[in-house]
């Protein structure tokens, strides 16, 4: 689970097992008891958007169950994806 702030003074839980956890759907037959993180039907709980720091674009932070960092925009979270964002080092 993932706590973003969105006002001064409120925070949002975001579950990041599934995007079912998040969604206020009744009787949704999306869910198949694996991972979803993408889903047409999805309906969050409280409607949240946030403007990404880098680009400024409005964005959904439910939308973004894999970012490592909620103040970006899912486009701008997987610029570069191909590259390793740590990079092992051996010593002997």
């Amino acid at each position: 689970m993932v706590r973003i702030q969105v006002t001064e003074h409120r925070m949002v839980n975001i579950h990041r097992s599934s995007l079912c956890e998040n969604c206020c759907v009744q009787n949704c037959t999306t869910f198949n008891g694996s991972r979803i993180v993408e889903c047409l039907e999805f309906r969050p709980m409280l409607s949240v958007f946030m403007k990404c720091r880098r680009c400024g674009n409005v964005y959904d932070p439910y939308r973004s169950l894999c970012s490592l960092d909620y103040e970006l925009c899912p486009e701008c979270n997987h610029v570069g994806k191909g590259v390793p964002a740590i990079t092992l080092v051996w010593r002997e």
